[in-house]
């Protein structure tokens, strides 16, 4: 059986953000999400991420059956599910609609699935995540995403817009996390 994996990202790409939307064209197994990225491209213009109040998923209904909208909660931080797109709702099993992420919804996963988006918070910048799924014993299965930050007046990521699908990769991969960013940073990233 041939070999179904997604490309990994170019590390070239990463110093040219002028390249990023053609090049996701090409990477990702489902058309969806770089038609996800082209989107927040478009409502982001030159902000660093777009307003949380641009997004208007009525301007993507086709779209919504993947989009994963993640509520972004501080002191601590933390995250809640707040719409969960019907596709990952029949994928999953489950409506996870209002559910903040934690071991009992993501089992052993949900400390790595925080500090990612922990990551996306803390630099402001688009990333792709290509992981097995094997905190729910699917390690066949594969989960293929794109995840936006949306930001409010202040600059501070308050939304983060993620669009999902799912694929069998035979053979299964290797690495059971990728998690790369779609453009370099635009303002200096605290270590």
């Amino acid at each position: 059986m041939p070999d179904r994996r997604p490309p990994p990202l170019p590390s070239q790409r990463q110093n040219d953000p002028a390249s990023a939307a053609p090049a996701l064209h090409q990477e990702f197994a489902d058309p969806r999400l770089p038609s996800l990225f082209d989107h927040w491209q478009a409502i982001r213009g030159t902000r660093i991420a777009p307003l949380g109040r641009d997004l208007e998923l009525a301007a993507i209904p086709r779209l919504l059956p993947i989009i994963d909208l993640i509520e972004v909660l501080r002191a601590p931080l933390r995250f809640r599910h707040r719409l969960f797109g019907s596709e990952l709702v029949a994928r999953n099993g489950r409506d996870v609609t209002g559910l903040e992420i934690d071991a009992a919804l993501h089992g052993d996963a949900a400390t790595e699935i925080r500090a990612t988006l922990a990551t996306i918070v803390e630099q402001v910048r688009p990333y792709r995540r290509l992981a097995r799924q094997d905190w729910a014993n699917r390690p066949w299965l594969s989960v293929e995403a794109i995840e936006l930050p949306l930001v409010d007046e202040t600059g501070a990521v308050v939304q983060i817009l993620r669009g999902v699908t799912y694929g069998i990769v035979q053979p299964p991969l290797e690495q059971r996390l990728s998690f790369e960013p779609l453009l370099p940073p635009e303002r200096p990233v605290r270590a």
